[in-house]
């Protein structure tokens, strides 16, 4: 019964004797690290990453525990000081979904001298799907075309055995008429 009661107790507030002595201590030396970590990277012309900071308040922190990068997140007064002193600013562009889905994935005609940076750019562009399709599609196409190739090759082979064959009678013929 006592660990029901436990367990609803801690669903709702902290203590507010927990609040004032440990939490509040911890989330101001978070931002006290964070700030002199920040600061010391910019001094030193480096770049702010969570990952910087992180480091650098190790060896800033008297205790040498320094501070990990979801304490920087989830402290909003230190998150909002480093947001504020970021190298990166999230102005990248997102990744357009692949305007590659709408190309078919057979190849079509490929002409030997084509732009192959432009087209490897395109093909770092699609989605793994779609590279696929494309790849089985040229797999077949190439099977089709070694096919017809085979097929092409035993009728030259036949008809050149038949040329040689009736040569060979003419041959014969011409000399039983002399």
């Amino acid at each position: 019964m006592s660990s029901r009661s436990n367990q609803e107790q801690n669903d709702h507030e902290p203590h507010p004797w927990l609040e004032e002595k440990v939490y509040s201590q911890l989330r101001q030396r978070t931002v006290s690290l964070v700030k002199l970590s920040v600061d010391a990277l910019l001094k030193d012309k480096q770049r702010i990453s969570l990952a910087t900071v992180s480091s650098r308040s190790k060896a800033l922190d008297p205790e040498r525990r320094g501070i990990s990068e979801s304490a920087i997140l989830d402290n909003q007064e230190a998150r909002a000081y480093y947001e504020q002193h970021r190298t990166w600013q999230g102005t990248r562009k997102k990744r357009a979904k692949s305007s590659a889905v709408v190309l078919s994935p057979a190849p079509g005609q490929i002409k030997l001298n084509r732009n192959e940076q432009r087209t490897r750019q395109r093909y770092l562009r699609m989605n793994k799907e779609t590279l696929v399709e494309r790849l089985l599609s040229v797999e077949r196409s190439l099977a089709e075309q070694r096919e017809r190739w085979l097929v092409q090759q035993d009728e030259m082979l036949t008809w050149r055995l038949r040329a040689h064959t009736a040569e060979g009678q003419v041959q014969t013929l011409k000399e039983k008429a002399r």
